[in-house]
């Protein structure tokens, strides 16, 4: 990904961030969370099918997809949390929280 892709790869994860804090002002967390990750998997589903060359090829990748997608939200979901563990009282605004 050159520099001008990873810039606006990251304006659009800010943006869908955005949404998502803006939706929590009406919505419960969880019903915020679990619409994202909806989103997230019918958009990706629309991704797969749209790259693949015919329904059959989609039906056929369809395992490896799932495990492949699966494993890198597995991989930057570690991330994240290492780095609100790391940022805890700076993110969350808890100085009362122990270490």
């Amino acid at each position: 990904m050159d520099q001008t892709q990873e810039q606006q790869y990251w304006a659009l994860v800010e943006s869908f961030i955005e949404k998502a804090n803006a939706s929590c002002e009406e919505n419960e967390l969880g019903l915020v969370n679990g619409a994202l990750m909806q989103a997230a998997a019918r958009f990706n589903a629309f991704y797969l099918a749209a790259s693949s060359e015919s329904r059959k090829d989609l039906k056929e990748d369809k395992e490896s997809s799932v495990k492949d997608f699966g494993g890198e939200y597995k991989k930057l979901l570690a991330e994240n949390l290492d780095d609100y563990i790391e940022n805890y009282k700076v993110y969350m605004r808890d100085a009362t929280e122990p270490s």
